[in-house]
């Protein structure tokens, strides 16, 4: 009984306290409502993953540890373009409830709930015929394949549910409803953990039981923001008859949530071909690598909040006609994204050593972790500064910018760096200046587009009032 009354106070009758009104009111509290809970949520998540590894490592064996690690990128790339396209599902929505268009808002919704289920089980099918496949064209070490196998088939056997929770929540965040989504993945995590321990040291699992556990945790969180929807009387309110794909509204989503998806992957890919580079230098420099990631990812996230904040901002102001408080919202999701990445981010590379030192005892694994996190780390919030500007352009119905600077500036860019610059002057500190630089480029290009984009959309929206007198 206890239990269900706190769900039941999670979504019951006061559910417009968990959305945020994005057509008035102080923009800089919305932005911080909307990015404070998705913080944490992310940075929790990443942390959840690491306990996955804990669990393992302490319980089982190592190659148990790097066999999952070994399905990581696989499993990013694979899922990244489905959870990509959650966000256009986010845009599409948001952009109904800008205009107050309740009918195509609710067919949204029902066409994005339709698309989860059935991509992810297309993912599924892709996932269990093609597991060994993949794992072959990574090169998975012999002694890792066998339980690699397995966790990648099962994982991919949840690869729904985790579709279906991440559209959930993505819908949730066109309402500025950030809270619900954490709260119940934070649920989630934490049953997860528990179901780590017992599957493992009670049923004696390995790999399959923190596959399973993922796959429960991602159900209980993706049923309870479906129950959200259900009982909602918002915009977002899910309808079994809008369960059908509607050609306008799948095909924008598509639209802006294929490139998200695309940028995604490429991201993976770079960073593939930098560690690459990283792995010349020896075993102390790919674990030092390997330590910087862990802390730089969960920078990534804190600097990443403000952008999906960002994006129904803009995407609602503009289906409401309002260039001027979208360009406001911009703005000010810059200095938020500014303000918690320099702070964090050089705190992060002063105290290099220390964070590196939880993780390895090795004065040499140190050492190189400390050279990526004193250039990446201290640079973070110019990377918050282009996802805020990226969001930006998906929240105005132009997500192949992003998309193409990151394939230019994130990927060819490192390509070139690393075979015809990084030679000249062998050393990882120039080879990370790849990260700050790339970043850069990618807020020019940005922005050449963004500001000539709000000017001309400014014009139209005028032209148009005069015209309807």
């Amino acid at each position: 009984m206890a239990y269900s009354g706190i769900i039941l106070v999670l979504w019951g009758k006061k559910m417009k306290k968990n959305s945020v009104n994005m057509l008035s009111g102080s923009i800089y509290k919305g932005l911080l409502s909307i990015t404070i809970p998705i913080m944490i949520m992310n940075v929790m998540q990443t942390m959840f993953n690491v306990v996955d590894m804990s669990v393992l490592g302490k319980f089982v064996n190592d190659t148990a540890v790097g066999s999952v690690g070994a399905c990581g990128t696989l499993i990013t790339l694979c899922t990244s373009l489905l959870i990509g396209i959650a966000s256009g599902a986010n845009v599409v929505v948001a952009k109904h409830i800008g205009k107050g268009d309740r009918e195509h808002a609710e067919k949204a919704v029902g066409c994005a709930i339709l698309f989860s289920v059935v991509g992810g089980l297309t993912l599924t099918v892709i996932g269990l015929s093609c597991a060994e496949i993949f794992l072959r064209w990574i090169n998975c070490p012999e002694e890792l394949f066998g339980q690699a196998v397995i966790y990648f088939r099962i994982y991919f056997l949840g690869v729904p549910v985790i579709m279906f929770y991440n559209f959930c929540a993505a819908i949730l965040r066109s309402i500025g409803d950030t809270k619900r989504p954490m709260l119940f993945l934070m649920l989630g995590g934490i049953i997860k953990i528990l179901l780590n321990l017992f599957f493992i040291t009670v049923f004696n699992m390995t790999v399959e039981g923190v596959a399973i556990a993922t796959i429960i945790a991602n159900a209980i969180a993706g049923g309870l923001c479906f129950t959200v929807m259900l009982r909602s009387r918002d915009m977002i309110h899910f309808n079994y008859k809008s369960m059908k794909f509607y050609g306008a509204e799948i095909k924008e989503m598509l639209f802006i949530g294929v490139p998200t998806g695309v940028q995604s992957a490429l991201y993976s890919l770079a960073n593939t071909v930098i560690a690459t580079a990283v792995n010349g230098f020896g075993a102390d420099a790919t674990t030092g690598l390997s330590i910087a990631n862990q802390f730089d990812g969960m920078l990534y996230q804190i600097v990443h909040a403000p952008s999906l904040a960002i994006i129904p901002y803009v995407a609602q102001n503009i289906g409401a006609k309002n260039i001027k408080r979208a360009k406001e919202a911009i703005i000010k999701s810059i200095i938020i994204t500014i303000c918690f990445g320099a702070s964090i981010g050089s705190l992060s590379a002063i105290f290099s050593a220390q964070l590196s030192s939880i993780m390895s005892s090795t004065p040499n694994v140190i050492m190189y972790s400390q050279q990526k996190m004193v250039i990446v780390s201290s640079t973070y919030f110019i990377c918050g500064i282009n996802e805020v500007l990226s969001g930006a352009l998906r929240g105005m119905g132009k997500p192949m910018i992003p998309t193409i600077s990151t394939l230019i500036f994130m990927c060819a860019l490192r390509f070139f760096w690393v075979y015809f610059v990084f030679p000249y002057c062998k050393t990882l500190t120039f080879l990370y200046l790849v990260w700050p630089i790339g970043w850069i480029l990618c807020i020019i290009t940005a922005v050449l587009v963004l500001v000539p984009a709000i000017s001309k959309m400014k014009k139209n929206f005028q032209l148009e009032i005069a015209q309807n007198g």
